[in-house]
C-alpha cells in the first residue's frame, strides 16, 4: 500500500473526523465531542492549509481512498505557548479510519511529518493526548514518542488534562 497527502480538502478531512469521531463515542471512547469537530473550530491561521487528508493507494488499480486525517501546524499558542513558531511541528486531531486499523498508517504519517520538518530545518515533532486514555498514551510511546509533562488544557468548551509528547528527528 502506497500514500499520498492532500491539504486542500477540509470537507473531506472534516468527514473523517467525524466518522472516527463517531465510531469513539459509540465504544466509549471519546476523544472528541463530535459537534465540536467544525472547520470554524479547526480552521484558523494555524491550522489552514496544514489540515492533511491521507490517501491509500491498495495497488489493486482501484481509486486511492481516504484513511486518515490530521494537522500539522507549525504554531500553536494554544497548547504549546512556550514554544517558538517554526521551531517544532505539531500533530493535532489525528483520525484513522476503521478499515485501516491496523496496518501500521501512523508510521507513514510519522514519516511524512518528519519530512516536512525536516525540509523546513526543524527537529522536533510534538504531539498530545487525553492522559486519561492509558492505551493512546502507550501507542503514542511504541511509536517513540517520550511524554514530557501534564496539563490541563481548554479547547471548544471542555477542559481535560494533557499528556504532552516530543519526538527528536
Amino acid at each position: 500500500m502506497t500514500f499520498s497527502f492532500r491539504n486542500d480538502q477540509p470537507d473531506v478531512a472534516l468527514d473523517i473526523l467525524h466518522e472516527v469521531g463517531q465510531w469513539l463515542v459509540d465504544n466509549d471512547r471519546e476523544l472528541w465531542k463530535v459537534d465540536s469537530l467544525t472547520l470554524e473550530n479547526l480552521l484558523n491561521e494555524f491550522t489552514t492549509n496544514n489540515l492533511y487528508v491521507m490517501y491509500a493507494n491498495r495497488g489493486d488499480g482501484t481509486a486511492p481512498e481516504p484513511a486518515a486525517v490530521f494537522i500539522l501546524q507549525w504554531e500553536d499558542p494554544l497548547y504549546w505557548p512556550d514554544v517558538p513558531a517554526n521551531t517544532s511541528g505539531f500533530i493535532h486531531k489525528l483520525a484513522i479510519r476503521r478499515p485501516f486499523n491496523g496496518q501500521n498508517l501512523f508510521a507513514s504519517i510519522v514519516d511524512f511529518c518528519r519530512n516536512k520538518c525536516l525540509k523546513r530545518g526543524i527537529n522536533l515533532l510534538q504531539l498530545e493526548t487525553d492522559a486519561t486514555k492509558p492505551k493512546l498514551m502507550q501507542f503514542y510511546e511504541r511509536h517513540n514518542f517520550q511524554p514530557t509533562y501534564q496539563h490541563e488544557i481548554q479547547e471548544f468548551g471542555d477542559t481535560f488534562l494533557c499528556q504532552f509528547y516530543v519526538l527528536a528527528l
